[in-house]
């Protein structure tokens, strides 16, 4: 094998020439290991004590920033920054925290990922390979701009100034994936940034519910899923509502918010899509009510839920409404819980779920058309609770004319079982 400091130089591809010293001159820049994807892009292997020395904290490029006095570049990189860079503002700007504390989750052992920074410079870097590892080379005072990343690079920076020492020391070496862009005019790195935070297609919603594993609430939809016969391969995982002709039979997002109304009652609906709290909650004993209580409602009323045509059984506002009426069962003791839910089941075999005159104005109206038309889970999510909970609204004895007293059980509310009794006593609003 010929030593490297005798091998003959390997012959420039293109334009970017490869040099191959007896050893690294430190006193160069900063040497990134990587790999030369091509003529200006280099993957390379870094982290945060290597990656605070190649980029500016970029809350010093935004507009109107304070900046030191002695740094001549970062005005005129600030400027560069505001080509190539939307300010880190509204949304994105909110983002940092958040970003900041999943990177501590993730360098703290948590499951995570972070993806690769996209960084760029306009100058071409030169490229060193010594033994097996190529570098590139990034000169001293020489600052790479995030073309992509900048959410996470802001929040990096922002945990490298709040961290604990201990939690310092395995945010500076975790390993971090980038991908340097050089050789690059500033025209073709504007044209970067459009193409990879534009042509991206994001994940809707319900796909995004689908796969965080990590929401407390999805852990108990996943066994609802799992333990519901009825549900088994028949959730829609990326519609916000049912197409017309789909053979499933819930929405993933109406699945979560009945089990988010099981632990927060009806008051629920105000979390939508956001995280709901349930740190005071028993998870066990909140997948076992979940359980009990969506098998025992959609095996009851299974073919009003099937048939959406016809019945409003397995419409958004309706399962948020039942389950919100599931939270009584998960505050009842659980050798109790058996014979509240019959008198909860009760209430709503008398109820009648087909789509008429008996439920507009509170689940929805009559199109011109004479067409019922279905509205929206937080718009009616509380009028559809109350028809179905509430005796003394006049809504309750409506929904409830011409209904399905004979699937009553023998567990039927005495008179003095009021939903008050059921409801109110609990503190339920």
């Amino acid at each position: 094998m010929i030593p490297a400091a005798t091998m003959p130089p390997i012959e420039p591809e293109m334009g970017n020439e490869m040099t191959i010293p007896d050893e690294l001159d430190l006193s160069a820049g900063q040497y990134i290991k990587g790999i030369k994807l091509n003529e200006k892009i280099f993957i390379a292997q870094t982290n945060f004590n290597q990656l605070k020395v190649i980029t500016r904290n970029p809350t010093m490029l935004q507009e109107g920033a304070r900046r030191p006095d002695y740094d001549d570049d970062l005005a005129s990189e600030a400027e560069i920054h505001n080509l190539i860079q939307r300010a880190l503002v509204g949304a994105k700007k909110n983002n940092v925290p958040k970003y900041r504390d999943y990177i501590e989750r993730v360098v703290s052992g948590g499951v995570g990922v972070l993806p690769p920074m996209h960084l760029w410079s306009e100058q071409e870097l030169k490229l060193v390979e010594l033994g097996s590892t190529v570098y590139v080379l990034v000169p001293n005072d020489d600052h790479l701009l995030a073309i992509d990343g900048e959410t996470q690079l802001t929040a990096h920076w922002t945990l490298s100034g709040s961290a604990s020492p201990e939690l310092k020391d395995l945010h500076r070496k975790y390993p971090l994936g980038v991908m340097i862009h050089h050789n690059v005019p500033i025209e073709e790195a504007r044209q970067y940034f459009h193409d990879l935070n534009v042509l991206a297609v994001r994940p809707n919603t319900s796909l995004s519910l689908s796969m965080d594993t990590r929401d407390p609430v999805m852990q108990v939809v996943g066994g609802l899923e799992a333990k519901v016969q009825f549900l088994r391969g028949r959730i829609d995982r990326q519609s916000r509502q049912l197409p017309k002709r789909s053979t499933k039979v819930v929405t993933l997002q109406s699945l979560r918010q009945m089990v988010v109304n099981i632990a927060r009652g009806i008051s629920g609906i105000q979390y939508g899509t956001k995280p709901a709290p349930v740190d005071d909650i028993d998870l066990d004993d909140l997948k076992d009510v979940a359980v009990s209580w969506v098998n025992a409602y959609v095996n009851i009323f299974a073919n009003e839920i099937v048939d959406r045509e016809r019945y409003l059984a397995g419409a958004g506002s309706v399962l948020a409404a039942v389950g919100a009426m599931g939270q009584v069962l998960l505050q009842t003791e659980p050798s109790q819980r058996p014979v509240v839910e019959e008198k909860l089941l009760d209430m709503l075999r008398e109820v009648d779920w087909s789509k008429g005159d008996q439920w507009v104005g509170i689940a929805g109206n009559r199109t011109p058309t004479g067409h019922f038309s279905v509205k929206g889970t937080k718009e009616v999510a509380y009028a559809v609770f109350n028809a179905l909970t509430d005796r003394d609204n006049s809504s309750y004895v409506r929904v409830r004319q011409g209904g399905g007293s004979s699937r009553r059980s023998n567990h039927s509310i005495s008179p003095h079982d009021s939903s008050e009794d059921l409801f109110g006593d609990l503190g339920i609003d």
